[in-house]
């Protein structure tokens, strides 16, 4: 469910200062190509809490079924896809502060619904997991954020590396409760 990160050429072309590394390459920053807009966050953000409130009484007390439970969890991963398509590429500190201020709060509701589903006992500890990356995803974005309103470049790139990184275990956990939508990069 998470974006996806992609290392950028090198040649100094995110208008970043020192954005070298010391192998000659340039650090990881967000592509928001694959998580894309927003216009509509706050609105949204309430949206899907309302729908996490509806949808926590969902289930009977024993869960959904497997195949009701990928199914719900794959449409909320759609629902954060569509509303997240127009923004683009970061390639400066405001735009990496733009874009986390524009995709965190749609994440963050999406990934609230994703936990207020009750998916069947023998998938919980899946879940756990997935959901645990998810939220390290969610962290990883804060600190990415608040590190480019820093202008620190260092911090942004070590938030990057680790919203890559979890966004490599969330797909992995996802892939393994059969999630399609939500197991994509």
């Amino acid at each position: 469910m998470g974006p996806t990160l992609r290392q950028p050429k090198a040649g100094g072309q995110n208008g970043l200062p020192g954005d070298r590394t010391s192998r000659g390459t340039v650090a990881c920053i967000c592509d928001a190509g694959s998580v894309p807009g927003l216009r509509t966050a706050p609105f949204l953000l309430l949206l899907a809490a309302a729908g996490a409130v509806a949808t926590a009484g969902c289930g009977g007390g024993g869960g959904l079924s497997h195949a009701d439970f990928v199914k719900r969890a794959d449409a909320v991963c759609t629902a954060f896809r569509a509303s997240t398509q127009s923004v683009t590429r970061p390639r400066t500190y405001s735009d990496i502060v733009a874009y986390v201020r524009k995709t965190r709060p749609l994440y963050e509701a999406a990934r609230i619904k994703l936990e207020a589903l009750k998916p069947p006992a023998k998938d919980k500890p899946a879940v756990r997991t997935w959901l645990a990356a998810d939220k390290q995803i969610s962290d990883a974005l804060r600190d990415l954020g608040a590190a480019a309103l820093r202008r620190d470049f260092p911090a942004v790139s070590t938030a990057a590396a680790r919203v890559q990184a979890e966004g490599v275990a969330s797909r992995h956990a996802a892939r393994a409760l059969d999630l399609q939508v939500c197991s994509q990069a």
